[in-house]
């Protein structure tokens, strides 16, 4: 049986008193939920009915050789386990809340009957977490619509919320903003219809019982807008080229014209003394 953070289980057995052997059963939970287990007890009498026997049960951590209950009693220092006999059903009940990786391994349930009658079971425990497709770093331009998606991984079953942030607020709910959260059954997807340079910054996923994911956002302007800007940039400094004046500066240039005006005055000086 697989289940999720925070959920309950009742995983029960029948003990038929005759010479029963123990089965093996496997169970996985998530860290972080509470489980129950429970055995109801009858006794097979000689007569082919079924009689209802004051019998003791005891519940042990196996693979620790650590006593867990005995009959109404609690042994562990844990106090994260508990024990019910509910009489009328004839049901033997143990219940362990908040569920940690060192609660895995094998348990055993054991009625003293003669000889003693067991049950095992095998506990594994395993850790959900978020994943963001793209993390840790996406780059999209300004005006286009982002979709980031989020899937949380080894959940046993659905989280009951999803939780996306950004820059530390949370915006599921949040009506300023112009985005969209859609929730799927073991994942989420906030979507934005129109970037901004404010929807910059770091988002992060954040299911219940479940280690959150982070990815960080650069928004950079969009092409279109880059390439217009471009344009504009390069058609001003073609027009301010060719509206300049024509530099004087050159040696040569002037070297020509001193020349030239040199050899028009000497030519008017001639014409005169004649």
């Amino acid at each position: 049986m697989t289940l999720m953070v925070g959920m309950a289980v009742w995983h029960s057995w029948w003990v038929w008193h005759y010479g029963t052997h123990g089965e093996c059963g496997r169970m996985a939970l998530m860290v972080g939920m509470a489980v129950w287990h429970s055995w109801w007890v009858r006794h097979y009498d000689t007569h082919g009915g079924y009689a209802i026997m004051a019998l003791m049960v005891t519940w042990m951590k196996r693979d620790e050789d650590q006593l867990l209950t005995a009959g109404g009693q609690v042994y562990s220092s844990e106090a994260r386990y508990s024990v019910a006999h509910v009489r009328h059903q004839k049901m033997w009940e143990l219940s362990l809340r908040d569920v940690r990786r060192s609660d895995a391994g094998l348990y055993e349930c054991q009625v003293t009957t003669h000889p003693p009658t067991s049950l095992f079971f095998t506990l594994k425990v395993v850790e959900a977490r978020a994943v963001i497709q793209g993390a840790p770093e996406m780059h999209v331009h300004t005006g286009v619509r982002l979709r980031l998606h989020c899937g949380v991984e080894q959940a046993t079953e659905p989280p009951a919320f999803i939780f996306w942030y950004h820059n530390g607020t949370m915006v599921n709910y949040d009506p300023r903003r112009a985005l969209k959260v859609v929730r799927h059954q073991l994942a989420s997807s906030l979507v934005v219809h129109n970037v901004t340079w404010g929807d910059a910054g770091a988002y992060t996923c954040d299911p219940d019982k479940a280690t959150p994911a982070n990815i960080t956002l650069h928004v950079i302007a969009e092409e279109k807008h880059a390439a217009l800007h471009n344009g504009h940039s390069d058609e001003s400094e073609h027009l301010t080229a060719a509206h300049s004046p024509p530099s004087l500066a050159s040696p040569l240039l002037v070297g020509s014209l001193f020349i030239l005006l040199m050899d028009t005055y000497f030519q008017k000086i001639n014409m005169l003394s004649r």
